[in-house]
């Protein structure tokens, strides 16, 4: 049994280059999902919006959570399968219905960049309905504190969302669901991205939340009026699924 199985693992990771190739039916575009990513580190920090911003952003049938919580991830992820390796940097607004299976509100992403390889945005665009262009993040040590840095790559991604934050040192595991809520299009109504993660999480202390966009863009009209907290989430695996 067990050299029956060798042979046929074998058989498959000799197919692997050329099921690869077929799969990835153009170098410019992601193949549909599920996709996986691991070796991701994420910096984050939770928030509280005013209200004017996230009513421009927001889609008819998408409905803020009453105290306009949400947050801003900046993250990078390292290997996996579909868009990776990509980063990314994003703001969010909690909403209300679609609860994850650990009871986390659902969230719609307000603004941001996936990248750098265009076939990254494009496919949180066509998958999930992200309105994300290009873009790319970086994060660094700063003195005691940890930042966070991304933006766009092209003349439709300009603009910048920076964090920065003090960790605590305090980490420990986290594993669970989030949802995120998309438009598909016209006539399409809502798509959901659902999200099982499971990696180690740092708190820290929130200090900075600096955003920079294009006048017009959603993201130009979001205005923070309070920082709740700050974290990251290191050597997390997770993937992306309708």
């Amino acid at each position: 049994m067990r050299s029956t199985l060798a042979a046929a693992l074998c058989a498959t990771l000799a197919l692997g280059p050329a099921l690869g190739s077929g799969l990835a039916l153009a170098e410019d575009a992601a193949p549909p999902p599920p996709w996986l990513m691991t070796g991701a580190d994420t910096v984050t920090v939770a928030v509280t919006w005013a209200p004017e911003g996230v009513a421009a952003a927001l889609p008819d049938g998408v409905v803020p959570v009453d105290d306009l919580s949400g947050g801003l991830n900046i993250y990078t992820a390292e290997g996996g399968f579909g868009i990776s390796p990509y980063s990314a940097a994003y703001a969010y607004v909690n909403v209300k219905g679609w609860p994850s299976a650990i009871g986390a509100p659902a969230r719609y992403i307000l603004g941001g960049w996936y990248g750098p390889d265009p076939k990254v945005a494009a496919g949180m665009q066509t998958w999930f309905g992200a309105a994300v262009p290009p873009g790319d993040s970086a994060q660094a040590a700063s003195g005691d504190n940890w930042t966070g840095t991304g933006g766009g790559t092209g003349v439709a991604g300009d603009g910048s969302i920076r964090l920065e934050i003090t960790p605590t040192g305090e980490c420990g595991p986290a594993a669970g669901t989030l949802n995120y809520v998309g438009p598909r299009g016209e006539s399409k109504g809502l798509g959901l991205l659902k999200i099982p993660f499971t990696g180690s999480f740092c708190t820290a202390a929130a200090v900075s939340v600096d955003i920079e966009a294009p006048e017009g863009s959603t993201l130009a009209g979001l205005e923070v009026t309070s920082m709740l907290g700050g974290g990251q989430f290191k050597g997390a695996s997770f993937a992306f699924a309708e």
